[in-house]
């Protein structure tokens, strides 16, 4: 009975992390939580991860972009992507999605240690180079704090192109195969 009341337990711990992910979604989204959370019905079979893995980890993402300025509708946009994105990095890079979201984090912090283990190099000369060179139309000491996370967001992606799709373009494989069984088992 011990493995029972044990799988009980941790059921019902995830059932209440999922409740507190939707709470987050629809404040830091507000309108558009709504796409967020279909955004979530999609992620199990295209990023490998569970919905409520993914709606936590964009809630993360959400609240970090609207308190530097983001509109809620940007921050949607922006952090569902990376969601994917640390999916598929996850993938490439062979990492948990711990390690890729913490990265990740990065665009919205503007540190750049641990993005360097993802082979993003993101320094104030590279990413000044590429806001000039990508319509942004000043540099970094110029902008906002939402401008910062906008032009950071962009470099990370454009770095990242390699990336970008490789968990749907390998979950046959037997690592993603795995990944998918285990979020798989969170959403039961």
């Amino acid at each position: 009975t011990l493995p029972i009341a044990a799988a009980g337990g941790a059921a019902v711990k995830l059932a209440s992390d999922y409740q507190e992910s939707l709470n987050k979604i629809n404040v830091a989204f507000g309108s558009s939580s709504e796409q967020v959370i279909a955004f979530g019905n999609t992620t199990l079979k295209s990023f490998g991860m569970s919905k409520g893995t993914a709606l936590e980890m964009i809630s993360v993402f959400g609240d970090m972009g609207t308190s530097l300025g983001l509109s809620q509708e940007a921050a949607a946009t922006m952090s569902t992507s990376l969601a994917g994105l640390a999916g598929d990095l996850s993938s490439f890079k062979n990492i948990s999605l711990e390690e890729s979201q913490n990265a990740l984090k990065g665009v919205f912090t503007g540190e750049t240690e641990s993005l360097k283990s993802l082979g993003v190099i993101m320094n104030q000369t590279t990413l000044d180079a590429f806001a000039l060179s990508n319509g942004f139309g000043k540099t970094t000491k110029d902008m906002t704090e939402a401008e910062k996370v906008s032009l950071r967001y962009a470099f990370v992606m454009d770095a990242t192109k390699n990336a970008q799709g490789d968990f749907a373009r390998t979950s046959d494989g037997t690592a993603n195969s795995m990944k998918i069984f285990k979020e798989t088992l969170k959403e039961l």
